[in-house]
This record gives structure tokens, sequence and C-alpha cells, in this order.
């Protein structure tokens, strides 16, 4: 290859960037500046005692929930903070017991939930809605 034919490296970053438009026009319209979208990215935790504590298998049974629940506070705390309006909580199947108390505790904070029957969840987790 010669230097005259040689590729313009920061056309290529822009071609792979998508800056430009496969309308023969050549007019590519401008992103309205006012409707700020964020990316869709799914807010969720799974309270799973091992998922969130994988170092705690000698944590005795007895002080496993409320640490579970201290998780959640801080989980609600932060997607009110970060202007999160959908989350989900995973609490799975087991005794219920996590279950429960989770829903429970949502009722006292007065936020609106809903147990999600549809896959991935398949009941197994709650939908927030702050």
């Amino acid at each position: 290859m010669q230097d005259e034919d040689a590729i313009n490296v920061d056309l290529l970053k822009k071609m792979m960037m998508g800056g430009f438009s496969s309308d023969s026009s050549g007019f590519v319209a401008k992103k309205d500046k006012t409707s700020k979208q964020k990316a869709k990215r799914k807010v969720e935790i799974d309270l799973h005692f091992d998922a969130v504590f994988p170092q705690g298998g000698s944590t005795p049974h007895t002080k496993r929930l409320p640490m579970q629940l201290e998780v959640l506070q801080e989980f609600i705390t932060d997607s009110k903070k970060n202007s999160v309006t959908i989350a989900y909580v995973i609490v799975g199947k087991g005794e219920g017991k996590l279950k429960s108390t989770v829903s429970n505790e949502l009722m006292r904070q007065k936020i609106s939930h809903s147990l999600v029957a549809d896959p991935p969840y398949f009941g197994n987790a709650f939908k927030l809605i702050f």
C-alpha cells in the first residue's frame, strides 16, 4: 500500500463509532439535548445470603436476616439517591421467611412493590416502584 492510499485513522474511528449515516442526503438529525435519556439498565439486588456475603458461611442463622435487611435498606437508599424508578429485589424460594420479611419492610416504608411472576424471576423477586 502506498502513502497516498493510507487510511485516515480519525475517519475510520468516526465510521466505527457511527458518525456517518447511511442516508444519502448527508443530513443527520441532531439529537434533542433537552430530552436526556439515560441508558436503561436493570437495577436489581440478589438478597440470597451467599450472594450478598460470599465469605459469611460461618454467620449464625439468627443474624443473617437482619444483615440481609440492612443490605436491602442500603439498596433502597442508593436507588432513591440515584433517581431509580424501578428496581428488583431477588428473594428466592426457600422457606419464604426472607420474602415475607422483605414484603413487610417495603410496606412499612410505603414502597410500592409486587411479586414478579414472569421470567427470569418466576415469583422469586419483587418489583419496586419508587
